[in-house]
C-alpha cells in the first residue's frame, strides 16, 4: 500500500511502505529525553517500528489499480488480502525478534478493532469476522510470546505495565507521525506518548511549510530532527491496467524527500 503526497510544487509521490517505516524508525531512534520515555529494551523496540510494515514488501513491488485506477489502498482492497499483509508482517517480525513481533502484533491488534468497526459500518460482515478473528489471533500470539519471554529478564519488565505501554505508544506514535509527514495531512496532528511520570501525554505537531513541523511538548533529543525517505515521482496519478500502473512505476524516478521537526522553542 502506497502512500500518496499530493500537493508537493515538485509534483505526485508515491511512498512504499516500507519506506514509510524507515521514516518511523529515524523518529524512534531519537525518541525520549527528561520528558519522555525511552525506548527499553532498545534494539528490539526499534526494530518493531522498522519492520511493523514489512508485510507490504511484495504488494508494493507490483500493485494493482483500484477502481480509481491508483494502486489499491488497505481500505479499498478485500479485508483478507489486507489482514494477510499484517499477518505476515507479524511474522517476519518475529523471524528477528520475539519481542519487536509481539509489539508488531498488539499494534495490528488494536487497528482489527477499528477495522472490525469500519466494516460492519459498511456493511461488510463477513470482512468484519475475519478481522474480528484477526484481532483474536493476534492476542494468542501476544500471551504466547509473553509467557516465552516472561522466564528472561530482559524483557520481564516491559511484558505488561508502563514498561509495556511506554513501547505500544512509541510504535502508534511514530507510526502516525511518519504517515502524517508524508501523506502531508493537514495541520495540526496530534499524537500520545508516555512521559517521564508514566502518564499518557498528547504531543502536538503544527506545520510551518509542507516540510517542516513544530513539535510540542518536545519528545526527542537535541531541538531538531531532520529525517527522510524515499518516494517515486509520478507524471499521472491513475491507470488505465495494472501492466500501464507497473510500467509507470519502473519508469518513475525515485527522490529523498525531507522533513524537519522543531521544538517549539527553536529557531528556523
Amino acid at each position: 500500500m502506497f502512500i500518496y503526497r499530493e500537493g508537493d510544487p515538485a509534483g505526485t509521490y508515491i511512498i512504499p511502505q516500507v519506506s514509510h517505516a524507515w521514516l518511523a524508525w529515524q523518529v524512534a531512534q531519537h525518541w525520549g529525553n527528561r520528558s519522555f520515555t525511552r525506548p527499553a529494551p532498545r534494539a528490539e523496540t526499534l526494530a518493531a517500528v522498522l519492520l511493523h510494515d514489512c508485510g507490504w514488501t511484495e504488494f508494493d513491488a507490483a500493485p494493482t489499480g483500484g477502481e480509481n485506477g491508483r494502486p489499491r489502498a488497505f481500505n479499498t482492497m478485500p479485508a483478507e488480502e489486507h489482514l494477510d499483509i499484517w499477518r505476515a508482517s507479524v511474522a517476519r517480525s518475529a523471524q528477528h525478534s520475539r519481542y519487536a513481533a509481539l509489539l508488531v502484533a498488539a499494534h495490528f491488534g488494536a487497528m482489527a478493532e477499528r477495522k472490525t468497526a469500519d466494516l460492519l459500518e459498511a456493511g461488510d460482515t463477513a470482512g468484519a469476522r475475519l478481522a474480528k478473528s484477526f484481532g483474536a489471533e493476534m492476542e494468542r500470539r501476544e500471551e504466547s510470546w509473553r509467557e516465552e519471554l516472561g522466564v528472561d529478564a530482559r524483557y520481564q519488565p516491559f511484558l505488561e505495565g508502563p514498561g509495556r505501554e511506554a513501547n505500544a505508544l512509541l510504535l502508534d506514535a511514530c507510526d502516525r507521525i511518519s504517515v502524517f509527514l508524508c501523506a502531508s495531512f493537514p495541520s495540526p496532528i496530534e499524537v500520545r506518548a508516555q512521559n517521564a511520570s508514566g502518564e499518557a501525554e498528547t504531543i502536538c505537531l503544527e506545520a510551518v511549510d509542507a516540510t517542516t513541523w513544530r513539535v510540542h511538548p518536545w519528545p526527542l533529543e537535541g531541538d531538531r530532527l531532520r529525517i527522510q525517505c524515499e518516494g517515486r515521482r509520478l507524471a499521472d496519478t491513475s491507470f488505465a491496467s495494472d501492466q500501464k500502473l507497473q510500467k509507470a512505476l519502473d519508469r518513475a524516478p525515485t527522490a529523498r524527500l525531507v522533513f524537519t521537526l522543531l521544538r517549539s522553542s527553536a529557531v528556523g
